[in-house]
């Protein structure tokens, strides 16, 4: 990946806000509520998000699993378009 590109991706993924996620999910006809988004956030944001690193990228989604089935799929649509930017697949 494209260093420039992965830094870009990286920070907007750090920079997220709980407003942004939920404007985020209303563009893609997805209802979060706060306390989601919240959620997402703090998963996302636990640790310095590196979309390169694969450990960081399937720990996230593997704590969004656990965290609650119904609310990964709709984190999964929403990062859906950052998905592109893997080297390798989440499933």
């Amino acid at each position: 990946m494209n260093p420039i590109v992965r830094q870009m991706v990286n920070q907007k993924i750090r920079n997220l806000t709980v407003k942004e996620l939920i404007k985020l999910g209303r563009e893609n006809n997805i209802s979060l509520t706060v306390k989601q988004a919240t959620a997402v956030l703090n998963i996302l944001q636990d640790q310095p998000f590196d979309i390169g690193n694969k450990n960081i990228v399937l720990n996230v989604n593997n704590q969004l699993k656990q965290l609650d089935p119904a609310l990964y799929k709709k984190a999964r649509q929403l990062l859906k378009p950052y998905e592109s930017y893997l080297d390798y697949s989440l499933d």
